[in-house]
């Protein structure tokens, strides 16, 4: 089974896939880059308990981030539950994505985890919203090239910041 993690802004998502792309379950956490490994490990300890798996049966792990801060807790606490380390999405990653930007480094781990799966569930061309803490907005040609994007306020951050400031 494979292990798949989103670490966003407010939610960090956990996914299990069995073979053949079979999802077993998808839960949340909350992102509290504050935690421990061993806080994270208890966490996914007990998603694995609630959903009745074995987190001992999971042969591979795989995250994406957008917070740097948790980053090194969330692989530590992989590599002491599993035995081995993750693989995690970043500069330098092969996923079969043609980027055409100055500096691909420079986009976010989650925009292109997502970029990766929509081209394959959908073909390209593309406009890929995700509207979370932030909303962003992904542009795919249709060659299936990653030619851009913006990313703005979320909805949440937007009314705050409207019902807060205004009369």
């Amino acid at each position: 089974m494979l292990l798949a993690i989103d670490i966003g802004n407010s939610n960090i998502s956990v996914g299990l896939f069995g073979k053949g792309r079979d999802l077993k379950f998808l839960a949340s956490i909350d992102t509290d880059s504050r935690k421990t490994a061993d806080q994270i490990s208890i966490d996914l300890m007990n998603l694995f308990a609630l959903y009745g798996y074995d987190i001992h049966k999971v042969t591979g792990a795989i995250f994406s981030s957008v917070v740097p801060g948790i980053n090194f807790m969330m692989h530590k606490a992989l590599t002491r539950l599993l035995g081995k380390e993750p693989m995690v999405v970043g500069p330098g990653i092969k996923t079969g994505l043609n980027i055409r930007m100055d500096n691909p480094a420079e986009i976010g781990s989650d925009l292109i985890v997502a970029s990766v799966a929509a081209i394959h569930d959908y073909g390209a061309p593309l406009l890929i919203v995700d509207m979370g803490t932030a909303t962003t907005i992904t542009a795919i040609d249709k060659d299936g090239v990653y030619t851009g994007g913006c990313i703005c306020p979320g909805l949440k951050i937007s009314l705050e910041a409207l019902t807060g400031r205004t009369a």
